[in-house]
């Protein structure tokens, strides 16, 4: 008998230990990942995050300042310049207001339209080394158009297909251009596809996706400016997204959660 109330002694000693030394590996892991988490959440605070619209969801596109409710992305103006010039542009479409989401659209789901702004941030190449301007199109109303694919209102996070159907804007009488002008859509016969996530945040909901946006970019040069006599028509596709990093913030991991884990 006593030889067995050592063994059963000596039993309970190496599962405590046992259970000791997990739990040890356990806290490690939740340490070690408290930084990058803390850098993820840090990042979050650009993302955008849009109000409830009291349907269990936010009305898409986001209202919100850009760049953080923007779609970020870069493209080029090639046609009509130079042999070995380019005016690389580097902007936003953002800026939305005005939104009206109705049931509707090409998925299914709804439509929403709305205004808003394109900024285009211009560098210019080449025979243009040199050449930097920002200049803001306005976008809407009329023709600025998104459709989404159905979601699940209330959901914590909703997933849907999105795509631009219009987009259109211009200028007139800038200093270098007398024209300047974004098209995009599938009105316009340029695809646009993407996604949407949104996802519950606080009180509000957190908005990300992308938009792959076919779009062409239509200028004529102001006589007596940098782009006096040239002009053209560039199109391309290119991705352009909102808080790619994605706007949920992670849950942090307590004790309980950690305690969780194990039962």
């Amino acid at each position: 008998m006593k030889h067995l109330f050592l063994a059963d002694r000596v039993s309970q000693g190496w599962r405590l230990a046992l259970s000791l030394a997990l739990l040890v590996v356990v806290l490690a892991v939740a340490v070690a990942g408290a930084a990058p988490r803390a850098a993820a959440q840090a990042s979050d605070t650009a993302c955008c995050i849009a109000p409830e619209n009291g349907g269990g969801t936010a009305t898409l596109p986001p209202s919100g300042a850009a760049p953080g409710c923007a779609f970020v992305g870069t493209t080029e103006i090639v046609a009509g310049l130079p042999a070995g010039t380019t005016i690389q542009v580097s902007g936003w479409f953002g800026n939305f207001t005005g939104q009206v989401e109705t049931a509707g659209g090409g998925l299914g789901g709804t439509m929403s339209t709305w205004q808003g702004q394109f900024l285009m941030n211009m560098t210019g190449t080449g025979t243009l080394l040199g050449f930097n301007r920002s200049i803001v199109i306005p976008l809407g109303p009329g023709n600025a158009q998104m459709d989404f694919s159905p979601r699940m209102a209330f959901a914590p996070v909703q997933n849907v297909n999105a795509q631009v159907y219009y987009l259109f804007g211009q200028v007139f009488g800038d200093p270098d251009f007398d024209l300047l002008r974004i098209s995009a859509g599938y009105g316009f016969g340029l695809p646009a596809p993407g996604q949407v996530q949104v996802a519950s945040s606080g009180g509000g909901w957190g908005v990300s996706g992308y938009f792959d946006l076919t779009h062409r970019i239509d200028f004529v040069g102001k006589a007596g400016g940098a782009l006096s006599g040239l002009s053209g028509s560039t199109t391309r596709e290119r991705r352009f997204e909102m808080c790619p990093g994605g706007a949920v913030p992670e849950e942090s991991r307590t004790w309980s959660g950690v305690k969780a884990l194990y039962r």
